[in-house]
C-alpha cells in the first residue's frame, strides 16, 4: 500500500502557515489548513481549508465535524 502523508497546518492562509503549505505542497504532501477567517486562502488551491480558531472549543468542534 502507498504511503499516505497527509498534514494539518494551523494558520495556513498567511506567514509561516502559508509558507509551509506551499513548501509540504511542493513535496506531495496532501495539506489541510486552518484560518480564523474562512475566506482568507492561501495562494495554493491544492490547500483544503476549513475554518477553525484554536482559541475557541466551539471552533475547533465545528471545524472537526465539518471534515
Amino acid at each position: 500500500m502507498a504511503e499516505s502523508r497527509v498534514v494539518l497546518i494551523t494558520g495556513a492562509s498567511s506567514g509561516f502557515g502559508r509558507e509551509t503549505a506551499r513548501i509540504l505542497l511542493g513535496r506531495g504532501f496532501k495539506v489541510y489548513g486552518t484560518s480564523r477567517n474562512p475566506s482568507a486562502k492561501p495562494q495554493e488551491p491544492d490547500v483544503g481549508m476549513i475554518a477553525l480558531d484554536v482559541d475557541s472549543d466551539n471552533s475547533i468542534q465545528s471545524g472537526v465535524k465539518g471534515c
